[in-house]
């Protein structure tokens, strides 16, 4: 079990380094590409009840995936802050827009979490996440067009190291989708 729990922390954080080492937004100022549903990106929600931004400026820290690899197609989003805090998902198999459940089961890949720099920590909803009792978490896409995904999202995550849970809620957010 142990081990599993961090074959699932090193592949997270990894998709949040990457994520917010690039962005698809460096080249057009935040506007939609391809003259989609209009609006700027943005990644939003309420950890806890309090507000959490993505940082827009200086640098956009917000950014997505659809990729399709031997005949699996995995959705991804991001969005950080300047200090480092993050939200990110990953969506296996993912097949367009529709629900998609985190943390219900063992072989249900699909995950959502929330990190932070200071003090250090990052909150799962994960497979793993049934043993414990932790509600599943839910990602809603409500549209992928013109490279452009966009949806909400809602999860407790759970951080194995201090046994603690944070609620995400009110999770919206609209990601120009990387080529």
């Amino acid at each position: 079990m142990k081990t599993l729990k961090n074959t699932f922390r090193i592949l997270f954080l990894t998709l949040a380094i990457g994520f917010t080492s690039c962005s698809s937004d460096d080249d057009n100022g935040g506007s939609d590409p391809g003259g989609g549903t209009g609006g700027a990106e943005h990644f939003t929600a309420k950890i806890d009840g309090a507000n959490f931004a993505a940082s827009t400026d200086p640098a956009s820290l917000i950014g997505g995936t659809v990729t399709t690899n031997n005949g699996m197609t995995v959705a991804t989003g991001q969005g950080s802050t300047n200090t480092g805090d993050f939200i990110n998902f990953s969506i296996v198999n993912y097949n367009g827009p529709g629900t998609y459940t985190t943390g219900d089961d063992l072989t249900n890949n699909n995950g959502i979490m929330y990190g932070q720099i200071s003090p250090l920590g990052t909150w799962a909803s994960n497979g793993v996440l049934s043993i414990v009792g932790i509600q599943p978490g839910e990602i809603v896409i409500t549209s992928d067009s013109d490279g452009v995904l966009e949806g909400t999202f809602s999860f407790e995550g759970y951080n194995g190291d201090t046994q603690t849970s944070k609620m995400v809620t009110e999770g919206s957010f609209k990601v120009n989708l990387d080529n």
